[in-house]
């Protein structure tokens, strides 16, 4: 019994082909759950279409303004090779909705703080987002942890300072919902999981909510930081 549910557990980990619509396309990828803890989220590498190259060497003839329009009318046929798909929770509705607005309110964050959102797809019948692959490591894992608490702190710190200047607070304060990622060869932090996020009070300093969020992250890594140093996945 034992093997069984270890091999059940390795599969849902094992690259397999995946099919979705986006926009006009049927899409096929290779991809597999990110992790056993996130099974709504899938890591993908895109099979692409022996159209792209063409669109792409047609696009080159066109004014910028169309070939703008063009590239954010329809994504579809514009994705990098490597994606995410985030399957919608059962019965998460309205936390679906909240994540979608939020990409959308903070478009001038994507890819900088957040990821890139593509659009809304379907997968197996469920509304899913179309996410970039940010890279780097949860924050909660060990690959994640490697800065000293001085260094990340300020980290923490510039990714909330960035939605609090859009009148946006993160809600799910984990550090499951924190990546440490290399951006143009320095280290940045990322958020992901927008379900839960609110609206500033206008009537609230946001870099007092900011500061006090940060604390409570902050003595979240340290506790962390102890547990995989006394588990000695981290030097002592």
């Amino acid at each position: 019994m034992d093997n069984g549910g270890s091999d059940l557990g390795e599969s849902i980990l094992s690259p397999r082909i995946i099919y979705f619509r986006f926009g006009s396309r049927r899409i096929t990828a290779t991809g597999a759950q990110t992790d056993r803890e996130h099974p709504n989220v899938l890591r993908l590498s895109m099979h692409h279409s022996v159209l792209q190259p063409v669109i792409q060497i047609l696009l080159r003839w066109l004014p910028s303004p169309l070939r703008s329009w063009i590239y954010s009318s329809s994504p579809e046929w514009f994705l990098p090779t490597n994606i995410i798909l985030k399957k919608q929770k059962d019965g998460w509705d309205e936390e679906f909705d909240t994540e979608k607005a939020a990409y959308e309110k903070l478009k001038c964050l994507q890819g900088l703080v957040i990821p890139i959102c593509y659009g809304q797809a379907q997968y197996e019948g469920t509304r899913t987002l179309v996410l970039s692959d940010i890279g780097g490591s949860c924050v909660a894992e060990p690959k994640g942890a490697i800065l000293r608490e001085q260094d990340v702190r300020p980290l923490f710190d510039q990714a909330l300072s960035a939605l609090a200047s859009h009148g946006i607070s993160h809600d799910d304060m984990k550090l499951d919902n924190f990546h440490l990622v290399n951006h143009s060869g320095n280290k940045i932090i990322m958020i992901v999981d927008l379900e839960r996020i609110n609206q500033l009070p206008p009537q609230k300093d946001p870099t007092q909510m900011v500061q006090a969020d940060v604390d409570f992250l902050m003595q979240a890594y340290r506790d962390h930081l102890e547990c995989l140093q006394e588990d000695e996945l981290l030097p002592k």
